[in-house]
């Protein structure tokens, strides 16, 4: 066990080779994985998968920086989804929720190669960090760390020793050209592909284990892991969170990425200098992972289940709503984007009285649109979702006091549409 690494070799294997006996079964969870995720792309209309975007944008928020041990506030993360910059105060641009979901966000629109790999990761840590209050950058020492920049020490994390500071451009580099070649060879599609998916589980560790900023490392490996999958055409609509699924088993997580820190294990454990098996192990739990996330999705969203659910919140739970608002609701969920004046059709109701009925749904996020007189499409308001979509997020962030809830999400709301911002 080296004290310090400072030679990329030393952290060798970066992928499971087909050689090798691990290799198989890895790669048939891989093909699980994108089996599923496809699936779940297909289930729903474009629209509907636009609106669950964002409303995934959130869950990526609140679940990555819950393992971190930081609690975001579902308020926080509404109005991170639907203020924009100028409309928020420059306290609120400083929090974790407007922070992460700017990251994110910027990263959704990128296109990773072997040579953008690096400077990913520069500008994802960058984008984060910059929104934050600066005693959030302050480190233990009480010096404050640099956003984007690569650190400049050594550090250690708990009892793994990430590599010198002075070899990290030449680990970097490798991480790149390895990865990034993979990445490369993913339009062939096949078993390139497959390949693909597996690496970049392999790779989030590899990252997390290259430590190469002062902090902030596993928000960044964690938005990097989203972005590769993206890139091999596994969740490209973002359905379904990976950080989900790594919170709910975050002890487990932790484990599996300080079990994959390990040396070579004896003359069977591949070549490498790090532990192959373990490694594998690691590989094996986060595809896993994934594939229950991107399973729980497509059983949340289907049209029976939800169209169920949907019936008895604006029956039992707003009935303080007329009840023709369901059939708008539902209507928007499985067809997609209406056109205004369509309310009074889908709901039976004399003009006038539709359109009140669409405006009010429209205020509170039940449906929304991209232009003051655009289509509407359905939309997951965050003080709903306990009953429209349970266990989203644990029920206590949402269920304490849900009608003030409510009301905080509907001032944002209509802030915003008093100012031309149509949701």
């Amino acid at each position: 066990m080296f004290e310090f690494y400072d030679a990329p070799a030393q952290m060798e294997p970066l992928v499971i080779d087909e050689s090798r006996p691990l290799y198989h079964p890895l790669i048939g969870l891989a093909h699980e994985l994108s089996e599923a995720s496809a699936c779940l792309d297909a289930s729903l209309v474009p629209a509907t998968a636009k609106s669950l975007a964002e409303l995934v944008a959130g869950m990526n928020c609140y679940y990555s920086n819950l393992i971190e041990g930081q609690h975001t506030l579902p308020l926080d993360i509404e109005k991170a989804l639907f203020e924009t910059k100028e409309q928020m105060a420059q306290r609120d641009l400083q929090t974790l929720a407007f922070a992460h979901i700017e990251a994110d966000r910027w990263a959704r629109s990128q296109s990773l190669a072997k040579d953008t790999l690096i400077p990913f990761l520069l500008e994802v840590h960058r984008r984060f960090c910059e929104h934050l209050p600066m005693e959030m950058l302050k480190l233990k020492d009480g010096s404050y760390m640099a956003p984007g920049e690569i650190r400049e020490r050594d550090v250690h994390v708990g009892i793994h020793v990430p590599p010198k500071a002075d070899s990290l451009d030449r680990f970097l580099d490798r991480f790149a050209q390895r990865y990034g070649m993979l990445l490369e060879w993913a339009p062939k599609g096949g078993i390139r592909k497959l390949d693909g998916v597996l690496s970049a589980f392999a790779a989030h560790h590899r990252l997390v284990w290259i430590h190469p900023f002062l902090d902030g490392n596993g928000r960044v490996a964690r938005i990097a892991i989203d972005a590769m999958l993206r890139q091999y055409g596994v969740n490209g609509t973002c359905l379904w969170s990976m950080s989900r699924g790594f919170a709910k088993t975050a002890e487990e997580y932790k484990a599996r990425l300080a079990n994959a820190d390990q040396p070579r294990m004896g003359d069977l454990d591949g070549r490498g200098n790090l532990s192959e098996k373990r490694l594998a192990e690691f590989c094996e739990y986060a595809m896993q992972t994934a594939i229950d996330q991107a399973s729980f999705m497509a059983r949340m969203f289907s049209l029976d289940k939800f169209k169920f659910r949907a019936e008895n919140y604006f029956r039992k739970v707003r009935f303080d709503l007329k009840p023709e608002s369901a059939h708008l609701f539902i209507h928007a969920f499985s067809n997609g984007e209406i056109e205004r004046m369509e309310a009074g059709r889908i709901t039976g109701l004399p003009e006038r009285t539709a359109r009140d009925v669409l405006s009010t749904l429209i205020l509170e996020g039940f449906l929304v649109s991209d232009s003051p007189r655009g289509k509407v499409r359905v939309g997951f308001p965050m003080h709903a979702l306990g009953s429209l979509l349970p266990n989203l997020y644990p029920a206590g962030d949402l269920d304490l006091d849900p009608e003030e809830l409510r009301r905080q999400v509907l001032a944002i709301r209509s802030t915003r549409q008093h100012r031309g911002k149509s949701l």
